[in-house]
Order: C-alpha cells, then sequence, then structure tokens
C-alpha cells in the first residue's frame, strides 16, 4: 500500500492508503522523491472552483493524488517496451492527466514519454518543477522566435512560480533588464534577486505608457486578468505573451501590438528549461517557500491562498 492526498470536496482533503499500481506496456513506475505545488491547480481544486471558465463544476471525490503534477523521483518498475531503467532520477515534464491519480503519492504511474532523465546529482528543488518551467519555457522560446528578445526591455506581469521562472529565462535570452510587477513586496524581492532591473506595484507612476519613449519593448503576462493583461498591453510596444490561464475575454486596443498565445506543451521546451538548470541559468530552488509532509496538505494550501509561499514542496 502507498500513501496519497485525496480532495473529497471542497476544502476536505485527507492522507488515504492505495494500492500500489503496476505499470502496464509504455508506462514507468515512479517513487516519488518530491512533489510541488502549482497554486492555480491547487487553489482552484481545495475549494471547489472550476480551473477554467467552461468547466461547470469539480468533480469530487477528485482523483487520489491529484492536481499534483510537478514531480521528480526515481524509476522503481517498468512496463513492456519502455527504455528508462530502475533507480534513475527523473522529472515529470508533461502531467498524467487529472482524470488519472496524480502525483501528491508516494508512487505515480506515468507514460514513459511524459518523463525525462534528470542528472542525479541535482537537488530535487531543482528539477522538482520542471513541468511548470516547460510551460513557461514553451512561451518564452515561442516569444523569441517570433519578435526576439536579445537587448530589448521586457515586462513580467505577475511574479508568481511562472513570472519568477520567465524572468530568469528572458535574461538568459539576452534581455538588456527586465522589469517585474506584481502587488505583494515579497515577490518582488525575490524576483530582484533573480536579477531583475527593477520591480514595482501595479499601476505605478513609473511604468511607462507605450507611447512614450521608455515603453517597456516586449512582456509575458502571469496574472490572467482582463484589467491586468489590459494594463500590460497599455505599456507595451511591440508584443505581449498571454501565459497565464485565461478567465475572461481580452480585447486589444492597439493594432500594432501583437499578442502571443500560449505554443502547447513540448518536450522540447522540457529539454530548453532543464539545459537552462544544468548551466545555473535558472534557479527553481528559492521558488519553494516550504517543505512539507502530506498530512500538511491543507497548511500548504493555505500559506498558497495567504500569498505566503511561492511553492509548496510536499516530501512523501
Amino acid at each position: 500500500m502507498m500513501r496519497a492526498i485525496q480532495i473529497h470536496a471542497a476544502e476536505q482533503a485527507s492522507v488515504v492508503k492505495r494500492p500500489i499500481p503496476e505499470p502496464g506496456p509504455g508506462q514507468v513506475l515512479v517513487k516519488v522523491k518530491a512533489v510541488t505545488t502549482c497554486p492555480q491547480w491547487d487553489l482552484h481544486i481545495y475549494y471547489g472552483k472550476p480551473m477554467f471558465i467552461h468547466q461547470k463544476s469539480v468533480p469530487f471525490p477528485y482523483p487520489p493524488g491529484q492536481p499534483g503534477h510537478e514531480m521528480t523521483g526515481t524509476v522503481e518498475r517498468t512496463g513492456e517496451g519502455c527504455t528508462l531503467k530502475p533507480g534513475q532520477t527523473v522529472s515529470a515534464w508533461k502531467d498524467p492527466g487529472h482524470e488519472n491519480p496524480g502525483c501528491y503519492a508516494e508512487y505515480v504511474l506515468m507514460d514513459e514519454k511524459h518523463l525525462i532523465l534528470v542528472p542525479p546529482d541535482l537537488h530535487y528543488s531543482k528539477v522538482v518543477s520542471l513541468e511548470l518551467t516547460m510551460c513557461v519555457g514553451a512561451s518564452i522560446k515561442r516569444m523569441k522566435e517570433m519578435v526576439g528578445i536579445e537587448n530589448k526591455k521586457c515586462a513580467v506581469n505577475g511574479l508568481g512560480p511562472a513570472g519568477l521562472i520567465a524572468l530568469q529565462m528572458l535574461k538568459a535570452e539576452g534581455a538588456s533588464e527586465v522589469v517585474g510587477i506584481d502587488p505583494v513586496p515579497a515577490r518582488r524581492a525575490l524576483a530582484e534577486q533573480f536579477g531583475a532591473a527593477r520591480c514595482y506595484q501595479p499601476e505605478a507612476k513609473e511604468i511607462v505608457p507605450r507611447n512614450r519613449e521608455g515603453a517597456f519593448d516586449i512582456a509575458i503576462d502571469c496574472v490572467g486578468y482582463a484589467s491586468a493583461v489590459r494594463y500590460i498591453m497599455d505599456h507595451t510596444v511591440e508584443a505581449v505573451a498571454l501565459f497565464a490561464v485565461q478567465r475572461e475575454d481580452y480585447i486589444l486596443h492597439h493594432p500594432r501590438l501583437s499578442v502571443i498565445g500560449y505554443p502547447g506543451h513540448s518536450r522540447e521546451a522540457a529539454e530548453y528549461a532543464l539545459d537552462l538548470i544544468r548551466n545555473n541559468k535558472l534557479d527553481l530552488a528559492p521558488l519553494i517557500s516550504y517543505e512539507l509532509p502530506f498530512e500538511d496538505y491543507v497548511k500548504g494550501v493555505e500559506l498558497l491562498r495567504k500569498q505566503e509561499a511561492i511553492k509548496i514542496c510536499f516530501i512523501p
């Protein structure tokens, strides 16, 4: 038997015992070493709010281990046709699907194609959030291909986990400077530790409108609310990448501004992210505010709700 977190109903979660699954063809059983929160997923599901606007309700009880999907661990057993070997260190670069058991568990079944080998000498804190890093990397790669990043003044709207990753990627791609925007002082301070040239509260008077010299060349939105998207569009000249989950309709008021949509998950983006980690251009460890056992899941979600944590890392 193994332990797993299960959300039974809104604001009701506990640690349950489940049979350890057996891998089928193309599947890998991973012994989970660490798993981090994806704040949007955890806050929505735990409080019974659909993640996407087209969803009517959260289907409780939620599958055991869900919504955990940012995971690193070691290969325990493999099914027929797999090339990974027991004992190898892997991270998830794509989630197992929210209809399946998730990674808030001592063991999780993953399709081999959704796992990526990571250097065994890297501490788990540096690779556990690779799935989110892949997502952000997909947007950064598309921005680089479409409009270029090198020598440009960039903005990151929203300094949660995704924004702090985007900031580091923009710097790695040679941005002349990266400016952060967020209402939470601790997040602005962390962004400056990551190398942000400056950080501001939303609507700070120092942020220059797009029709004046000194406005942002390009920006990435990691907030997702229409008012926040409108604001960053009003202060960016060339292009805005929309990364955050869209909550409302957006209206484009500037016909000369390019809007870059999210290109989707890809192993290529995961490999891009892992390469930045290997080369010390991307550090995920400081995103982890607390390490907690599974039994403290509710405490961890509450820390996220109060914006007293960037990410929580659960250790089985």
